[in-house]
């Protein structure tokens, strides 16, 4: 199977849906808000889809950059029956040759996810924070 790895602008909530549902992603992100969805997908300034011949969504890098310090990879994902073909590193790589030599990829992996981004060379550290979405002060 051939696999098409390329920067893409104007990602449907659908397909974007129809992909991460598939995925460990899925029960993480709003998938049954349509419009929040397409929100943050137009609101990502970096895209880079993998597609089958027939142009089916098989993985997904959604980023938010500088485009000259740092990509924050907000979603790696690809479709669970589809893993264990390198398309997951493909799609970092893809990533990091559209941003260059100067731009770093920083992101939350989710439990257990870990493993993966160790094997494809990224660095990890324990000095990461976050602020709940719930959160009120």
């Amino acid at each position: 199977m051939s696999i098409v790895y390329a920067q893409e602008t104007g990602l449907t909530a659908e397909e974007y849906i129809a992909c991460v549902g598939q995925s460990a992603l899925g029960p993480t992100r709003p998938l049954s808000n349509t419009e929040r969805v397409q929100a943050y997908l137009d609101n990502s300034n970096l895209t880079v889809s993998a597609r089958n011949e027939g142009g089916v969504l098989l993985g997904v890098f959604r980023g938010t950059t500088d485009w000259n310090w740092v990509c924050y990879c907000a979603d790696l994902a690809v479709v669970e029956a589809q893993q264990g073909q390198g398309i997951g590193q493909a799609l970092m790589d893809k990533a990091a040759e559209i941003l260059g030599p100067g731009v770093a990829i920083t992101l939350l992996s989710l439990p257990g996810a870990e493993g993966f981004y160790q094997k494809i060379g990224l660095t990890q550290t324990n000095a990461a924070f976050y602020r709940d979405r719930t959160h009120r002060t």
